[in-house]
């Protein structure tokens, strides 16, 4: 049920980035020819609908809507050629009309955050949670120190070293102190009291995932205050992704208390692990889980990268800089490159889902 949650939802976040797009579009007056939920075929035809064919196939890994007019002059009149069409039935429209085209399906993303958010808050509460406890949920198979030490998926952590864990930050936070020294674990295991010595590894880690059991709380705000920190949510997290984005291409260090494998490049596997543990925590991680995967879809779209919506801002830009468009063969090879570079990081990403996991233990 996690798996086909996080599909679906994807395929909304889709929906809606590319329901962007056609919704200007058509505001403009471009033709549409076709909304696709997916890419290839085979594939079926939901509706039509104000001159647009809505399909669906099953490579549910994207959408896009064909917008014919969306390129330069030259271009379209390049396009019309092979394709034999009527010129009169095609317009020539303004850089800033193809810019605001090209950009609402990042604006979307964005309010779909924001109206996710605004949501929650405002009919469930702010989130108030406490952790009760920091609890060993699994062994890692790579790093074997606590297991080797004796400690035992289950296990509560009552002390490291004379000092009380509450909390898997506590926990985190008192094992890497430890870095190549030991310490002693005080462990309540099945109602008894069991202490171990473990001595982490140099990056201050023994090999475990760290779970806590939560006590759920929702702080009560009203309609204005849930709207200011919807807002305050999503600039805090478009923070992080851009200094995640950092910490990827090794620009800013990666804190050492993130799990192994965080700032790796990783693909849908990893989505749907991430998704499915929201899933199972319930509605309210889910749809936030939603909210950062609507927030990721945007920024990543916005990049000044050939093939991606920013892609087209650069190309209109450099149109507007220079008086014309680059020329056709030139935007064709570009797209090219870049379509081989996108494929060989989505295949990345897939290699590190299947063999470089991120480890969400300690």
């Amino acid at each position: 049920m996690g798996f086909l949650a996080i599909v679906a939802g994807l395929t909304l976040l889709i929906v809606l980035h590319e329901l962007g797009h056609w919704a200007v579009a058509q505001w403009r007056g471009m033709q549409a020819p076709v909304f696709s939920i997916g890419f290839g075929s085979p594939y079926i035809v939901l509706f039509r609908w104000r001159g647009t064919e809505f399909r669906l196939t099953p490579w549910l890994l994207g959408g896009y809507v064909a917008l014919p007019e969306m390129a330069d002059e030259t271009t379209v009149k390049d396009y019309l050629k092979e394709s034999g069409q009527d010129p009169s039935s095609f317009k020539q429209y303004k850089i800033w009309e193809r810019s605001a085209v090209a950009v609402a399906g990042v604006v979307m993303n964005v309010l779909t955050a924001l109206v996710l958010s605004f949501i929650l808050f405002a009919f469930v509460g702010m989130p108030d949670h406490r952790a009760r406890d920091a609890y060993i949920a699994g062994l890692s198979s790579s790093n074997t120190i606590a297991r080797d030490a004796g400690l035992q998926s289950g296990d509560i952590v009552v002390s490291v070293d004379g000092q009380p864990v509450r909390s898997p930050q506590d926990l985190i936070k008192l094992v890497s102190a430890h870095k190549g020294t030991p310490a002693e674990f005080v462990v309540s295991r099945g109602g008894q009291t069991v202490a171990v010595t473990v001595t982490p590894d140099q990056d201050g880690r023994i090999g475990i995932a760290i779970g806590a059991h939560i006590e759920k709380r929702y702080k009560q705000v009203g309609v204005g205050e849930a709207g200011l920190e919807a807002l305050k949510f999503n600039g805090d997290m478009t923070w992080q992704m851009f200094r995640g984005l950092g910490m990827m291409l090794h620009i800013i260090p990666a804190p050492k208390e993130l799990p192994a494998g965080a700032t790796d490049v990783h693909g849908f596997v990893a989505i749907v692990q991430v998704g499915n543990m929201a899933y199972n925590d319930g509605l309210y991680s889910f749809v936030l889980m939603l909210v950062l995967l609507s927030m990721n879809l945007a920024i990543f779209n916005i990049l000044p990268i050939p093939l991606l919506d920013g892609g087209y801002l650069l190309f209109f830009a450099i149109e507007a800089i220079r008086g014309k468009p680059l020329r056709r063969e030139v935007q064709q090879s570009v797209l090219f490159v870049f379509f081989v570079l996108l494929i060989g990081l989505m295949l990345f990403g897939l290699f590190n889902d299947i063999f470089n996991p991120i480890d969400f233990g300690k």
